[in-house]
């Protein structure tokens, strides 16, 4: 920290954000594997309870919705509430085969409303903030992400002419950053899909109800 400091006391602010960048990159696999241990920690009193005569059905019904939540968790990386987690289930019943189920952790990372998702002519739908978000991370994601892509080019290219580690920083950072938005922004298209799929579920069933 105090390198830091001094590094920006003396004006030198790109080398001050090269070693942040480095020390966060050295020290992220402590903190994941300290978050995981939490994880697993928690899964594990969750089992423990459940095991336990003492513990009242109601407390264990309600412990088996948490366990439920912390494996979906732990494989998809998505952490959802129960409601939305059986609305999760609905939807890939319903369009698992014709829609990657990415398509759905997608849908559900944008909290949509689940009310009525229980009928055959539900849809999903987002509200107009949603939407303003989506769709800015998408346009601003593209372009954040062709700068970056632009200055690496360029800080490539500049270690012939003359280096410029300004450049190479702009890329590091813009880069993975633009792309970041990008895929929160896809989320729209997830959106499309699923509810495309959701209507011609619908005209499936109502062909087989005839």
């Amino acid at each position: 920290m105090d390198l830091v400091v001094d590094l920006l006391k003396s004006g030198d602010y790109w080398i001050a954000i090269v070693v942040v960048i480095v020390t966060i990159a050295i020290n992220a696999p402590r903190v994941t594997e300290y978050y995981f241990l939490l994880r697993k920690n928690r899964m594990a009193q969750i089992l423990s309870a459940l095991q336990e005569p003492s513990v009242s059905e109601e407390l264990k019904t309600h412990l088996k919705n948490e366990l439920d939540i912390e494996c979906f968790k732990g494989i998809h990386g998505t952490r959802v509430s129960f409601p939305m987690l059986k609305a999760v289930y609905v939807l890939n019943e319903r369009v698992g085969a014709t829609v990657s189920f990415r398509h759905v952790l997608k849908t559900v990372q944008l909290l949509p409303d689940i009310s009525g998702v229980e009928l055959l002519s539900y849809r999903v739908r987002l509200n107009v903030l949603d939407k303003v978000i989506a769709s800015y991370n998408l346009v601003f994601g593209l372009l954040i992400a062709g700068f970056g892509f632009i200055t690496f080019l360029l800080s490539i290219y500049s270690i012939v002419t003359g280096f410029e580690p300004s450049l190479l920083i702009s890329g590091v950072i813009f880069l993975p950053l633009g792309f970041y938005m990008l895929n929160d922004g896809s989320a729209l298209f997830s959106v499309y899909h699923i509810n495309r799929a959701l209507n011609d579920y619908e005209k499936a069933t109502e062909k087989k109800s005839l």
